[in-house]
C-alpha cells in the first residue's frame, strides 16, 4: 500500500510550511488545502520538481500569517 505523508512546521513568527510526500497530481494540493482551510494570510504555493514527475509528487505550501 502507497504511504502518504504531510509534514507541517510552524516557526516562531507563527508562519507554516506544510509538505505532502507520496501524493500524485493535484491532490497534494488539495489535501494541504483541506488541512489549512480557515487559516488567513497570504499563501505561496511552490511545486518541487518532484510534483512534476510520474511516480512520487511532492508540493510545499508557505503561510504567512502577517
Amino acid at each position: 500500500m502507497q504511504e502518504y505523508n504531510v509534514t507541517i512546521n510552524i516557526d516562531e513568527n507563527g508562519n507554516i510550511q506544510a509538505e505532502t510526500k507520496g501524493m500524485k497530481g493535484d491532490v497534494c494540493v488539495g489535501e494541504l488545502d483541506e488541512i489549512l482551510k480557515g487559516l488567513d494570510g497570504k499563501q505561496d504555493f511552490k511545486n518541487k520538481p518532484e510534483f512534476y514527475q510520474s511516480l512520487k509528487k511532492k508540493s510545499k505550501i508557505l503561510v504567512k500569517t502577517k
